[in-house]
């Protein structure tokens, strides 16, 4: 068997002929079901490859015991055995949920929480927990006290945020799917620098973590990194069967392309930095590739969706809170054994920047939560089922161009400039979809994003399909 990995030009490349071989997660599932491949013999070969890869990638968090912790559903579970991880901001029995962070203690959880349920309810074999940037507040996960994980595309460069790991460890081949959570993009931003597949679904569609329902406006939305669109439709179907939200249509198990759709292209960014030529000229060629099979293509800006520079200050404003109820949140979880002297700088900058604008934050509430109806109407006004735009408004940065220890302003300029879109889904609640779109002149994935209004992921997991179909995900053995 070979068992080389492969790190040409900076790559880590966790493919290789065992049990595994190239199969996604659909495949793995039905390799266990029909008796061909053991959920033991899966765990030890994405073991294998994680421990391979991770020297590398710097994916891993935490471990569960050799084997994971096994099934917790029935045999004729959607993913039934197949090797996973979860991210470490997420409750899930025996691992510790230490937020990405140094200052919280690695005490391992008794029970799982909702997320972590309804992850395991879709029958994954949990074996690790996956790093992502402390508390997930930034889209690189690089950190003042230890190594940074970094792209298996090349080594040299981020492999966003905040669903790091698992982005490295599904494009590296060591696993077929990961969980992730987007509150500003984090499922979205990594599956596109790493060439994956990444849903937020609609506001409330899967479970989520109790404490934040009670914010002013959630933005958090739960799901998977995945290398194909069919692991993604069916791990949606599968966490519907376990938990589905009454208030939206079901989504159900989605299975292909669906019918011509009219879709708004959008070439404008919410920031003032605008997009780069190199990560909107693909998505211009996939309008094209669109509007040839019968899509009809209309140009949206900024205007249509009443949205301004306003936006980002808001937005900012907003995410300062945030950083401020997490670390005092889990601070009081951990019972007086955090240590604030252990964040991140950006980190204690957000907690401050928070502090200072809390004069503002009722404004910059009352105004964030206009912006779904906001969004929800220009769908109706303009007539389009759904919006296509690049993911990323910059392409991948080197490790160092997001490094924690920046000063605070320089840090939110680049993130700003990197990060110019995926937001607005998670404010408006609308779903977003990141498919593969091409490769940088680096040789590092582009990503495009389809948004629709709310509990129409049906919709945007057809699009997704079709652009798969015509325009193969290149896996990094390739």
């Amino acid at each position: 068997m070979t068992t080389d990995i492969t790190r040409a030009a900076g790559r880590a490349n966790a493919f290789t002929d065992d049990a595994l071989g190239t199969l996604d997660a659909t495949g793995v599932a039905e390799a266990i079901a029909s008796g061909t491949l053991g959920v033991a013999e899966a765990a030890a070969a994405a073991t294998a490859r994680i421990r391979t890869v991770d020297p590398a990638t710097r994916a891993v968090r935490w471990w569960l015991p050799e084997g994971g912790a096994g099934p917790q559903a029935p045999a004729d579970a959607a993913f039934h055995g197949v090797p996973s991880a979860i991210k470490e901001n997420t409750d899930f029995a025996g691992l510790p949920t230490t937020m990405g962070s140094a200052a919280l203690p690695a005490t391992p959880a008794k029970r799982s929480g909702p997320v972590g349920a309804q992850f395991a309810a879709t029958g994954v074999n949990v074996l690790a927990s996956t790093v992502m940037p402390e508390f997930g507040m930034t889209a690189s996960a690089e950190f003042a006290d230890r190594a940074p994980a970094r792209n298996p595309w090349n080594t040299d460069y981020s492999v966003g945020g905040s669903s790091s790991g698992a982005a490295a460890l599904v494009a590296s081949g060591a696993l077929p799917i990961a969980h992730g959570n987007d509150g500003g993009g984090s499922i979205r931003i990594p599956a596109a620098l790493n060439g994956l597949v990444g849903l937020k679904g609609t506001r409330g569609r899967l479970a989520g973590m109790p404490e934040l329902a009670v914010l002013p406006v959630d933005i958090v939305c739960e799901g998977v990194l995945t290398r194909t669109v069919r692991d993604t439709a069916r791990y949606v179907a599968a966490a519907e069967r376990h938990r589905r939200n009454p208030a939206l249509p079901p989504v159900g198990h989605v299975r292909g392309p669906g019918r011509r759709r009219r879709i708004g292209l959008v070439t404008e960014s919410v920031t003032d930095f605008g997009i780069a030529e190199a990560c909107l000229a693909p998505v211009r060629t996939l309008a094209d590739d669109l509007a040839d099979q019968g899509h009809e293509i209309v140009e949206l800006t900024m205007a249509d969706l009443r949205i301004d520079g306003g936006f980002v200050d808001d937005f900012l404003r907003y995410w300062g809170l945030l950083a401020g109820l997490e670390v005092a949140a889990t601070a009081v979880a951990a019972r007086g054994r955090s240590s604030f002297a252990a964040l991140d700088p950006v980190t204690r900058s957000l907690l401050w920047s928070g502090v200072r604008g809390a004069p503002s934050m009722p404004g910059a509430i009352a105004r964030l939560r206009r912006v779904r109806g906001n969004y929800e109407r220009m769908f109706v006004e303009r007539g389009v089922d759904a919006m296509l735009s690049p993911t990323m408004t910059s392409t991948t940065p080197r490790i160092g161009h997001l490094a924690p220890t920046l000063p605070f302003d320089e840090f939110m300029a680049r993130t700003i400039e990197m990060v110019g879109i995926t937001p607005l889904n998670n404010v408006s609640g609308g779903p977003a979809i990141s498919v593969p779109c091409g490769f940088d002149d680096a040789g590092l994935p582009l990503g495009a994003q389809f948004a629709g209004p709310a509990g129409t992921e049906a919709t945007l997991l057809e699009l997704a399909y079709e652009v798969e179909e015509r325009r193969p995900f290149a896996r990094i053995d390739q």
